[in-house]
């Protein structure tokens, strides 16, 4: 997942958990962002399509400003058909299989593509492959690549090549952040446990035995331990992107910092790569299999201030950016920026989380009473800026699983201070200190902190202290039920369009997410366990919807609010996809294929 505090940032640690959508086997597709996932069911497989994700909303601009105000952009040329984004901070690694901040991943996405792919609905979509069926049960899935495939320099690319890339995945020598992602496969537990250099001369035949082959140049299998009937949406991730086998063998440990090893399969090649200009470039690969996209070039710029990023902006120097949050009021009520500031629902859902094992909040009336005094409208009005939607639920629109209909626990006063009393802290009489911990290294989060502490103290009557702690030191406080503070701010950010990601890889009591909090419901547990390897797509989404709403219910965590992906775009700029996934620049899900810059 994506740190919900940073934009910029998946998680760095993916707990032993199975990921990723719905039971489909695919055929056909043109393009990268393929407009339909036209499905059959596997041999013997039920064949109820599985349900779709709700669309994200469209994103809006800014409402029109009442009176003008003096800010204005430059005219800009739109760079001879080449699109200019804003971005930060130059990504730490390029290398697909190790990567897992979402700023590495967004330019890796350009250059690169998996087996699959998702599209402007977050469906699964064929993307190296040109279809895939499962057997029965789920535990054996095959891709057949389309003809002809071929790297960005010519060069074949071969099912051996995907085979590559799961080593690599596995590969204890220097495990990436998700080295764990593709645990299901036959034999992958024993490589990802494999003690170097101690055991070094066993990964050879533990290779060898590991469940996946290529049986022919076209054809690769996937053997797996345990029914996974998403396994088609965990092969479109970064990590299955086929690097070249022969350039990181040369290149060594740091083989993607040079870019002539940069040679992919997706729809752009990139040409420069140059970290004293802060500037990465693509061209159009000429050997995709889709076709050429539209713009002739791509440039990202890295701007780490973006008081200066803005201005780069304003000059017509880049076309799009993600604006400073503080900065959004302005932008809104500017006559000219108003116009191309877009907003639209992101990947985050942001909570209030408790230590659930020490007093007061392991009484689940406590947790209710903090619920029902949380003013979210007010905080994300007031403290926010409105750059957060206020939820009740946990998965957020756009993604399958979310519940339009969730209604428990919104803001009222006389329900929190019952709910107190029935407690047994009437008007906070006989709580203990109430603690709550925030990072420092954000001079801004003193002021929102506050904000919470006067919000309850009028709805319940009671007194939050602030508590500020360097935010490293809070990171690690958070890695154990130990140290886990009284009370602080905690969140999740997808890392794929699924149900299980949200639920079952953070709520499962053996989650270290659910550990370090204390949270565990057997119940929950059970329809979490039960979905995980449910072939049925209905019967795997009634599942999951139950037992999101017992972990509503349960308030081990108070829902709060939803990221927005906020922007400015060059009005010029045309064919974006907004996705909730976008998390650097619009559009980037679906490899900006479509997108032209049109005068």
């Amino acid at each position: 997942m994506r740190h919900p505090e940073v934009r910029t940032r998946w998680i760095a640690a993916l707990v032993l958990a199975l990921l990723v959508p719905m039971l489909l086997a695919a055929c056909g597709g043109q393009a990268p962002a393929g407009t339909a996932d036209q499905a059959t069911a596997p041999a013997a497989a039920p064949t109820a399509a599985a349900a779709e994700p709700t669309a994200a909303a469209e994103p809006t601009a800014a409402a029109e400003p009442t009176a003008a105000t003096d800010a204005t952009t430059a005219p800009s040329t739109g760079g001879d058909n080449i699109l200019r984004i804003a971005d930060t901070p130059w990504p730490d690694s390029l290398d697909p299989q190790k990567s897992s901040f979402a700023n590495e991943i967004a330019v890796l996405q350009q250059n690169y593509e998996g087996l699959t792919r998702y599209d402007k609905d977050l469906k699964t979509v064929p993307a190296a492959a040109e279809k895939w069926e499962y057997n029965s049960d789920a535990t054996q899935v095959t891709f057949h690549l389309r003809d002809g495939l071929k790297y960005s320099d010519g060069s074949p690319l071969t099912a051996q090549d995907f085979v590559n890339a799961v080593y690599r995945v596995l590969d204890p020598h220097n495990p990436g952040d998700y080295q764990t992602l593709l645990f299901m496969i036959k034999g992958a537990d024993a490589i990802i446990n494999t003690e170097v250099p101690t055991d070094e001369a066993k990964l050879p035949d533990l290779q060898k035995a590991l469940g996946v082959k290529a049986t022919d140049d076209k054809t690769i299998t996937f053997d797996l331990a345990q029914p996974t009937p998403y396994f088609h949406t965990l092969v479109g991730t970064w990590v299955m992107y086929p690097a070249k086998q022969d350039l990181v063998s040369k290149g060594g440990e740091t083989w993607y910092e040079d870019v002539a090893n940069q040679i992919g399969n997706g729809p752009w090649q990139m040409t420069t790569m140059d970290k004293g200009s802060n500037l990465i470039e693509f061209k159009p690969n000429e050997n995709y299999w889709g076709g050429k996209p539209k713009l002739a070039g791509l440039q990202v710029k890295y701007i780490d201030d973006l008081a200066v990023a803005l201005q780069a902006y304003k000059n017509g120097e880049v076309d799009i950016i993600a604006p400073d949050p503080n900065d959004v009021p302005t932008l809104k009520a500017d006559a000219a920026l108003s116009k191309e500031y877009k907003e639209y629902p992101g990947a985050c859902t942001n909570a209030i989380s408790f230590n659930l094992n020490k007093p007061p909040f392991d009484n689940p009336k406590v947790r209710e009473a903090f619920a029902y005094g949380f003013d979210r409208e007010g905080y994300d009005r007031d403290a926010l800026k409105d750059t957060e939607i206020p939820t009740l639920t946990w998965i957020p629109q756009g993604y399958p699983g979310y519940d339009k209909a969730e209604n428990r626990f919104g803001y009222d006063p006389a329900k929190a201070k019952a709910a107190l009393a029935e407690a047994g802290f009437a008007d906070g009489k006989g709580l203990p200190e109430l603690k709550w911990a925030y990072s420092s290294s954000n001079p801004a989060n003193q002021a929102r902190i506050e904000y919470i502490a006067q919000m309850y103290q009028k709805s319940l009557g009671i007194t939050i202290v602030p508590e500020p702690v360097e935010g490293t030191t809070l990171t690690a406080l958070r890695k154990s039920n130990e140290t886990y503070p009284m009370i602080t701010t905690a969140g999740w950010c997808a890392d794929y369009p699924d149900q299980q990601n949200w639920l079952s890889v953070y709520w499962h009591s053996s989650t270290n997410f659910a550990k370090n909090t204390g949270y565990k419901n057997a119940e929950i547990d059970k329809l979490l366990e039960q979905a995980d390897v449910e072939t049925d797509p209905a019967k795997r989404t009634q599942l999951y919807d139950q037992a999101q709403k017992l972990v509503i219910g349960d308030l081990g965590q108070i829902m709060r609010g939803v990221t927005k992906n906020t922007y400015l775009i060059k009005p010029y700029v045309k064919g974006l996809d907004f996705t909730p996934q976008d998390s650097d620049w619009s559009g980037q899900i679906t490899s900006m294929f479509g997108v032209s810059i049109e005068k």
